[in-house]
């Protein structure tokens, strides 16, 4: 029997490698555990119905959270309300090896009902929800409906006990009466945060080249990125790309070309300039695909584009609207993990943009981008255009881009940068003004208003001084961001 030999990827030409994994880490649903509680000494004071109503308000907060985390799996021991129902409750969410909790009390009940089934699942976070059954107080009521609703006692007293022994230093709290639909999308914003930065942490990020030469605020340290951000940062050399490049069969580019020429408006570009194009992209997905990689940023000017002849902006339209993997250029790293981010919370990977120049009356800014984005964003996806790429870094042709400005609607503006005082997030909320049409540029736009006045705006966020990318993403994704922010222990500035 022949022994197998195990290289670095580096050297291996097969695709087992001794420093990646040979199997990407599988995503799957999260497992809530839900733990209720309540008091078995109630319910022979009050026997007809006490049992009954708490019952009942749990299941209802069982069934209301699985409506908000669909998709993802609770477990619910059922109503706890002896220590013997609390030691069996415990045993059972380790067995299921839940990766969150959520608790929430029916009615008072004494603090060690709680850390009996907690004390199984330690090392899990727990979110408290401070609920009971109506928002507003009953002035006719009975001493058995205000045991109804009387957590807010086992939890202070739970938070206090939790203080006093060291556990759950970073509780989260949410407030509201059953029926609250806001505390369940409260929930909901914080389980998505949780959910996909630990899934951040699973990831393998591909750089290929390095920061754009003068580009400081895209400066990284592996190191920090792990220990604060998550990711993992593997460096591909130019080689391994050059490979898959060389390597790219014909049918593989005749497939890419077939389709961006069937599904695109192209102008002015020659036959050499789309199947380079075409190659690249089947170089890309083929590298990504090799190294078991989840995002990958490149350094394009007079790099791969040098050494390619081409861009890589048809590959990044298509990986986006693909959305399984996500992709930038000019070695911004920390935008490639906003992009990421952004993408595990709406399930689209979002736009990747430079700040423009300002417009008073709109209070809006012009966003431009470089070349690529999902097409799905564009206001007309029949105006969207193919043309040369403006900005000519050692191309051999006219390279390939696109042409549109994104469609209106709400968005997320977000980045990341490591300051002197380490790590920070901007998080914006904006909007997407409705441009009729495309600017003619020869570049992806967009033209979005803030909501602070545009100048007061742009002179906070110089003097942050944040980086000069964004990252864009429909929908409002700000309370994830935020969570996220806390998550990753750094600081946030919120517009």
């Amino acid at each position: 029997m022949t022994d197998i030999v195990i290289e670095s990827f580096e050297t291996a030409k097969g695709n087992v490698f001794g420093d990646l994994l040979t199997e990407r880490t599988a995503r799957r649903p999260l497992r809530i555990g839900l733990v209720t509680v309540g008091f078995f000494e109630y319910w022979r004071m009050f026997p007809v119905t006490l049992k009954e109503n708490v019952t009942a308000d749990m299941t209802k907060v069982r069934e209301r959270l699985a409506q908000e985390l669909s998709g993802e799996e609770l477990v619910w021991p059922g109503l706890i309300d002896t220590l013997d129902a609390a030691e069996a409750a415990g045993r059972l969410l380790a067995e299921r090896q839940v990766d969150f909790i959520i608790y929430a009390a029916g009615t008072y009940c004494p603090d060690y009902m709680a850390i009996q089934a907690l004390e199984h699942v330690r090392h899990v976070p727990v979110l408290l929800f401070n609920t009971q059954h109506d928002n507003k107080i009953d002035l006719k009521t009975n001493y058995e409906n205000i045991l109804r609703n009387s957590a807010l006692i086992a939890n202070l007293q739970l938070a206090a006990t939790f203080r006093k022994m060291g556990w759950y230093p970073d509780l989260k709290v949410v407030v509201g009466a059953i029926g609250d639909e806001e505390a369940y999308h409260e929930m909901g914003t914080y389980i998505r945060a949780f959910k996909a930065f630990r899934e951040l942490r699973q990831t393998n990020i591909g750089v290929i080249g390095h920061v754009f030469r003068g580009m400081y605020d895209f400066e990284y340290d592996k190191t920090m990125i792990k220990g604060t951000l998550g990711p993992n940062l593997i460096a591909i050399q130019m080689d391994h790309l050059l490979e898959r490049f060389r390597e790219a069969t014909a049918e593989e580019i005749g497939a890419v070309r077939e389709e961006a020429e069937g599904r695109f408006n192209i102008v002015g570009l020659g036959a050499d300039d789309i199947a380079k194009s075409a190659r690249l992209a089947v170089a890309l997905r083929n590298t990504l695909e090799r190294f078991r990689l989840d995002g990958l940023t490149l350094l394009g000017q007079h790099y791969v584009e040098q050494k390619t002849g081409t861009t890589p902006y048809l590959a990044n339209t298509l990986l986006h609207e693909e959305s399984r993997y996500v992709v930038n250029t000019e070695g911004d790293v920390h935008g490639l993990i906003v992009m990421m981010l952004m993408h595990k919370l709406s399930g689209k990977v979002p736009a990747y943009a430079e700040w423009g120049e300002y417009d008073e009356a709109r209070n809006a800014l012009l966003m431009v981008h470089h070349g690529f984005a999902d097409p799905s964003y564009a206001r007309d996806r029949s105006a969207v255009k193919v043309n040369r790429s403006p900005e000519q870094w050692g191309l051999q042709g006219a390279g390939f881009g696109f042409e549109y400005t994104l469609k209106p609607g709400t968005v997320t503006i977000a980045h990341l940068i490591i300051d002197a005082e380490g790590y920070k997030m901007l998080i914006l909320k904006g909007e997407a003004l409705d441009v009729p049409d495309n600017i003619p540029c020869e570049e992806i736009t967009a033209v979005v208003r803030v909501e602070k006045p545009i100048k007061a705006f742009l002179r906070d966020l110089i003097t942050e001084g944040f980086a000069h990318h964004c990252i864009i993403g429909y929908g409002d994704m700000t309370g994830e961001l935020s969570h996220i922010a806390d998550l990753m222990k750094i600081r946030k500035v919120i517009y």
